[in-house]
């Protein structure tokens, strides 16, 4: 296997791009945070309707890239060099020591071997979604890629967020098809398109979570909710709302309580923008090792690695496709960091290993943001 690809950026490369003037916290998780929800504002700003990359000194989403139609370098089709059997049974595990090396599957490979993976991706059981120039894209658990969406175009302008579902095999995410922007979802186990809704007409559109087959919509508006089992689509909130998540029927939202008719289907938990929630929607992950109920009265899940104090620790945490939590903490010998993979709900972790982490901040890849 070769990592040679002169004419593809590589997955080091794009980091550095986008991701070079962000600082590591150097023990200062508040004001690292504060730079996460920068970079979601600004996304915002822009319309990119994009979210859902890796995190970066945030939970599972602080870089909040806006999907640009990709990098626009090589050609339409083209697959990343075929990487092998890969193992997602424990979940795709999907991290990286910055212009260093790439956690996959089990697997670990230099950077430059992911050439065509760049940061907006969606982790899911079945494989890593991407976008190569706007066309959504699958790395599969053989280690081959291929086209999501037969007839996608290349993008000139912002694509939809792509978003994993939890609880069905489903993936959410966005393609120019005859010309047009479309929100498509796809049931990746049987291979087969569940639905497709045209936003041409919806500047800005992002995908914000998807959840047993509801996609929640967000433009300039307000947010809205898409049953693709029945076509319905249903307002959720105003504008001045973000959904963080939404698992198991809790929604976890930002700003102003969500007060659309849509509302009263759900639960609702305030919380950060930048924070998410466990599969079964029982607690909130947000810059600790200690996740907080959702419920009255529910007891906090504690893991067994990474800082538990109260309000934001020094730390990269995220959920993983198999709703274990992976987290990032600094190792206890002062030499770069340790990556653990811990369980839901017991808190027991597996130490994956160390990361120097010489280039900045670990990166968990293609994790929902």
């Amino acid at each position: 296997m070769s990592g040679d690809l002169p004419d593809q950026p590589v997955l080091s490369d794009l980091l550095e791009e986008r991701l070079g003037s962000l600082s590591p916290p150097a023990g200062d998780p508040g004001r690292a945070k504060e730079a996460g929800r920068r970079l979601r504002r600004r996304r915002a700003a822009v319309r990119s309707g994009a979210a859902v990359v890796l995190a970066s000194a945030v939970v599972a989403g602080g870089v909040a890239i806006g999907l640009d139609g990709g990098d626009g370098g090589g050609d339409e089709g083209r697959d990343v060099v075929p990487l092998g059997r890969l193992d997602f049974d424990e979940g795709l595990r999907a991290y990286a020591d910055p212009g260093v090396e790439v956690h996959l599957g089990g697997r670990t490979f230099p950077a430059d071997d992911l050439g065509r993976i760049d940061v907006d991706g969606a982790a899911t059981p079945f494989g890593l979604v991407y976008y190569d120039g706007g066309v959504p894209m699958l790395l599969g658990e053989d280690g081959r890629t291929g086209a999501l969406e037969p007839g996608a175009e290349r993008a000139g302008g912002p694509v939809p967020t792509a978003k994993a579902d939890s609880a069905k095999p489903f993936v959410a995410y966005g393609a120019v098809l005859a010309g047009r922007r479309t929100v498509l979802v796809r049931d990746l186990a049987a291979d087969r398109r569940v639905a497709a809704l045209d936003v041409e007409d919806r500047p800005g559109l992002a995908v914000d979570a998807l959840d047993d087959g509801v996609v929640v919509l967000r433009d300039e508006d307000g947010t809205t909710v898409w049953d693709t089992a029945t076509g319905a689509e249903q307002r959720l909130a105003g504008a001045g709302t973000r959904v963080a998540d939404l698992r198991n029927g809790v929604l976890l939202y930002d700003g102003p309580p969500p007060d659309g008719p849509a509302a009263a289907d759900y639960r609702l938990v305030p919380g950060a923008v930048d924070a998410q929630l466990t599969f079964d929607g029982a607690h909130v992950l947000s810059w600790s090792s200690t996740l907080r109920p959702t419920a009255q009265g529910g007891a906090p899940l504690v893991l067994d690695e990474g800082a538990t104090g109260p309000g934001p620790q020094y730390g990269w945490w995220a959920v993983d496709t198999d709703g274990s939590v992976l987290t990032a903490v600094p190792d206890r010998r002062g030499q770069g960091v340790r990556v653990h993979d811990c369980d839901v709900p017991s808190g027991r972790c597996v130490d994956l290993g160390r990361l120097r982490a010489l280039s900045g901040d670990p990166q968990f890849i293609g994790v929902d943001g």
